[in-house]
């Protein structure tokens, strides 16, 4: 009887002790999830309005603001289309967003992580009439994290920090949050000035002061400059990098020219022709681009950059011949 008692006290113990060791790994388990993962829930199609308080309120509230299918920018009584892309990337972001950990847990920890009033970027989503997120993102944090295998090859590790209204807490989530709300409204502007299709190309029209205007005709696969031969290999190249041109220069509209005497007009096939025009300002030192693919924004600035690369003149396409060989007779 008592081997028989010592066998069912040892069972006994045994299932206490397994059950000890469940609620421990339970209660360990809940400690690590003693947060909320899901800080707010976005459906991004249905946003209609994302509203941007810049840090500190140096300045004005910046709106992104749906209208059918399109986006605008708003920044007092100033309206521009918006960048679709910049828009859905944020929309995605947003979408996304879990919290990793909690970085701080109250007041003490918020100017560290760039979560005060004056140090943090407030963001307010709404569907229709209802805010369905109202948070405010901080610091961004970089680590490099080494992988193992031949080459030393690393990663690199984006957290951004977030702090949700009506809670102290700042969060930990994955990805550039952090870096995709800034404080000036060009940031969220289309920064198109044309685009085309190099293959619908048929002619590019130079208009410049002077006697330099040039045009640049395509002959089945060559190109020619004022009927003269170009080094075809030379447009190519050109066209290759402005076929996408774009610029995050937006001149202030107090500083625009009034008169633009340089002229690119783009003509082709299956395509609208494109008139890009350029002032350059002698007294400011300052060049300015308008065109009618983006007729919403005058982009210019002191960089000549983007000035010189629309604007070329035609020894740019020009054949080099080859120079005479020494001891050779011509």
């Amino acid at each position: 009887m008592k081997k028989i008692n010592n066998k069912i006290l040892l069972a006994v113990f045994l299932i206490l002790a397994i059950l000890a060791i469940i609620m421990i790994v339970v209660d360990n388990r809940k400690g690590e999830r003693s947060f909320r993962e899901e800080l707010f829930r976005i459906d991004s199609a249905a946003v209609t309005n994302i509203t941007i308080h810049p840090k500190g309120m140096k300045s004005e509230t910046i709106d992104l603001i749906k209208t059918g299918r399109t986006w605008e920018v708003k920044a007092g009584n100033r309206s521009y289309p918006a960048d679709t892309m910049t828009v859905q990337r944020i929309l995605q972001s947003l979408a996304r967003v879990k919290a990793e950990r909690v970085a701080a847990t109250g007041r003490d920890g918020w100017k560290g992580l760039e979560m005060t009033d004056s140090l943090s970027t407030r963001v307010v989503v709404s569907q229709g009439k209802d805010v369905t997120a109202d948070f405010r993102v901080g610091k961004i944090s970089f680590n490099r994290n080494a992988m193992s295998g031949y080459g030393g090859n690393q990663n690199v590790d984006v957290k951004s920090h977030i702090r949700v209204a009506d809670d102290e807490k700042v969060y930990v989530v994955d990805g550039y949050l952090s870096m995709m709300f800034r404080d000036q409204p060009s940031a969220y502007r289309n920064r198109m000035v044309f685009r085309f299709n190099k293959a619908d190309l048929a002619k590019l029209t130079f208009v410049y002061p002077g006697d330099s205007s040039f045009q640049l005709v395509k002959s089945g696969s060559r190109w020619l400059v004022n009927d003269k031969p170009a080094d075809s290999a030379k447009v190519e190249n050109w066209l290759n990098s402005i076929a996408n041109c774009t610029s995050s220069d937006f001149a202030d509209e107090k500083m625009q020219p009034v008169v633009f005497p340089f002229t690119c007009r783009i003509e082709g096939n299956n395509m609208k022709t494109i008139e890009v025009k350029g002032a350059c300002e002698e007294s400011s030192k300052s060049y300015f681009i308008i065109s009618t693919f983006n007729t919403s924004a005058t982009f210019g600035g002191p960089n000549a950059y983007l000035f010189n690369q629309l604007f070329p003149g035609k020894l740019k396409f020009a054949v080099t011949k080859d120079a005479p060989k020494k001891g050779k007779k011509k």
